[in-house]
Order: C-alpha cells, then sequence, then structure tokens
C-alpha cells in the first residue's frame, strides 16, 4: 500500500470515530454542506476534493493539529538556503 493511501485510510477513520461520537454521516455532511456520499468515501479512505477534506477536518476540530506540522515544516523549509544558480552566459551571435 502507497503512503498516501495509508494516509486517506487513517484521516478517514480518525474523520469516522470523531463524527461517530456526536452525529451521523448525513449531519455532518448537513453542517459542512457536502454530500452523504462524500462523507462516507472520506471515511472509507477514497480520494475526495481537498477543500470538502479540510471543511470536515475543521469542523470536527482536527484541523488545528494538522496546520501545525505543516506550519512547523514549512518553517524548516524556508529555514534552508538554496544554492544560487551560476549567471546565464550569453551566446555569442556568430552564426
Amino acid at each position: 500500500m502507497h503512503k498516501s493511501q495509508h494516509l486517506l485510510n487513517t484521516v478517514g477513520e480518525l474523520i469516522k470515530n470523531t463524527r461517530s461520537i456526536t452525529m451521523d454521516q448525513k449531519e455532518l455532511a448537513i453542517r459542512v454542506g457536502v454530500g452523504r456520499n462524500t462523507i462516507s468515501s472520506m471515511e472509507n479512505g477514497k480520494s475526495v476534493n481537498a477543500e470538502s477534506l479540510f471543511l470536515v477536518l475543521e469542523h470536527l476540530n482536527l484541523i488545528d493539529h494538522i496546520q501545525q506540522v505543516i506550519d512547523q515544516q514549512l518553517n524548516n523549509t524556508n529555514k534552508l538556503s538554496r544554492k544560487s544558480r551560476s549567471p546565464i552566459s550569453e551566446l555569442d551571435n556568430d552564426f
């Protein structure tokens, strides 16, 4: 199994476990403005629209943890220095 599929499965399981404590799929779908089938797809580890996924994670108060990891990683990559490219030399027009 690819890492991306594993992530979809585990995020789907997290959504399902969190959602099922207080509501059913239909209620969550109505609250975030997506279809019940979209919620079902998420929970079953199927690919869905990123915005829909983020709306669900936000509604279930799960998005802050993910945002922290992303911000931290972005912060680390911004601190790395890039090698500068060599200046582009112009070609002679002696053809």
